[in-house]
């Protein structure tokens, strides 16, 4: 089997890639490597529309004024540059909006598993998110129909299935039947 090697980016070579492309390509700098982002494939997407939807129905319904933004780059201090499928700011936390890179860490990120992207999502990415300040995430994972629920301040992580509610301490009143994230990876014909 192969395996991938990924070159190797000072920032300051990032940076200037970036800007000359506007913060428009697909590639992500974890820990001094350039790691492309390829297209997540139906299954992954669908799930990743689904969720970043109930995130933004909470927030009109509730009032909440914090920011929701799905693949955008955020700076993670001596990590790099990573783009989270969703990520979530409290009110209090929310980072100005700027061209580039969002600074400021999120409260909450989406990430969704792919074929592409699974390694870097469960493994590397996880540790940076878990040890820069992100308050929970979740993982969610198409071909099993779950979703992971893990914080830093706990010492298991929480995985729920598709028949599940998915709910968070940090979204106030959010609820997700975790079947309307996953109805694209059913097979055809079940219920």
């Amino acid at each position: 089997m192969a395996t991938v090697a990924h070159p190797h980016l000072e920032t300051e070579e990032y940076l200037a890639l970036q800007g000359r492309a506007g913060w428009c390509l697909d590639i992500e700098l974890i820990d001094g490597e350039g790691v492309v982002v390829p297209p997540t494939g139906p299954q992954a997407s669908s799930a990743q529309g689904e969720l970043f939807l109930a995130l933004k129905q909470w927030q009109s319904q509730t009032g909440d004024q914090g920011l929701i933004l799905q693949d955008v780059f955020v700076a993670f201090p001596g990590h790099g540059f990573l783009a989270p499928d969703v990520a979530w700011w409290s009110a209090d936390r929310r980072p100005q909006q700027l061209q580039g890179a969002m600074d400021g860490i999120p409260d909450l990120i989406v990430e969704v598993l792919s074929p592409t992207t699974r390694a870097n999502n469960l493994g590397i990415k996880r540790d940076v998110y878990m040890h820069s300040g992100v308050r929970e995430l979740w993982l969610a994972d198409p071909d099993a129909c779950s979703v992971t629920r893990a914080r830093p301040d706990a010492d298991l992580d929480e995985v729920l299935l598709q028949r599940h509610m998915l709910r968070s301490d940090l979204l106030d009143g959010f609820v997700l039947d975790l079947a309307r994230v996953f109805s694209l990876s059913r097979p055809t014909g079940s219920a």
